[in-house]
């Protein structure tokens, strides 16, 4: 392999604040194809799965978007990135924000 098959350190350092939101898109995909979700699951935690997202939406996902937030404005202080990885990781971190927020939001209402 020469020097110029292998990917360079910054191009995989771009794409990290992306990987950092896919938990948070990744869930949403979850959560929309688990309806109904006030369904408990057998042998596992007294947890219905409504509770589980809720967990998973307060607790982990606003962590990973707030690494991604903070590494993605660090690293391109120090480098300039790519424009489409800049533009498509800030896309991520909005869809990410805005995802934690309507979950939420609607897992609070459904209690009332």
């Amino acid at each position: 392999m020469t020097k110029s098959e292998v990917m360079p350190l910054s191009a995989s350092k771009n794409w990290f604040p992306f990987l950092c939101c896919l938990p948070s898109l990744l869930g949403l995909l979850v959560f929309l194809l688990a309806f109904p979700i006030d369904r408990r699951i057998p042998h596992w935690f007294p947890l219905n799965l409504a509770e589980v997202f809720t967990l998973w939406f307060l607790f982990i996902t606003p962590v990973t978007t707030v690494i991604a937030i903070v590494t993605l404005v660090k690293h391109t202080a120090k480098t300039p990135a790519i424009l489409f990885t800049k533009l498509v990781t800030w896309m991520a971190v909005v869809i990410s924000s805005i995802t934690n927020a309507l979950v939420l939001l609607g897992m609070w209402a459904s209690t009332y």
